[in-house]
């Protein structure tokens, strides 16, 4: 099922924690979310103690899908990235392979050129353990768009 978050095994998800860790260190930022389609948090990294990473990943999610919008009124098929400076931090949200973003909390005293070099390269690695986790599994995958937030016991069991 393309569109939906892969399924993915206990190798896949340490993987992922790996290239966020690995791209914590090398870009110097601050947090690393990983949100689904529909801006679902999917796993967090880095200092999100502070942070409600629910509602900003729902939120970098829809900030995203707006200036998709916007791309489109002005004639570019898509944007891959949004960049938000603020005074103490800031935020860059990348696509990942058009149906889950990687969204990046970073001091302002962080160059944002260090951000998106590094964030490509994290990205890519991402996108591979999810392409292999989609080959491993076709028809598998979670559309967290449709799960029923009063029961979620089908999606999330313990093994």
């Amino acid at each position: 099922m393309t569109g939906t978050l892969p399924e993915l095994i206990d190798d896949d998800v340490e993987k992922i924690e790996e290239i966020f860790r690995d791209f914590l260190a090398k870009a110097e930022a601050d947090s690393v979310l990983l949100t689904a389609e529909g801006g679902f948090l999917v796993s967090e990294h880095g200092n999100t103690k502070k942070l409600d990473t629910m509602s900003l990943g729902a939120l970098a999610s829809n900030s995203f899908e707006a200036n998709k919008a916007i791309a489109g009124l002005i004639g570019e098929p898509s944007f891959s990235s949004i960049y938000q400076a603020g005074e103490t931090f800031s935020m860059y949200v990348q696509s990942i392979d058009g149906y889950n973003l990687m969204v990046v909390i970073f001091p302002v005293t962080t160059a944002v050129g260090a951000i998106k070099y590094y964030a490509q390269a994290a990205r890519n690695e991402v996108a591979e353990v999810f392409a292999a986790a989609r080959n491993r599994s076709p028809e598998g995958g979670l559309d967290l768009a449709m799960m029923n937030m009063a029961d979620s016991s089908q999606i999330f069991r313990r093994k």
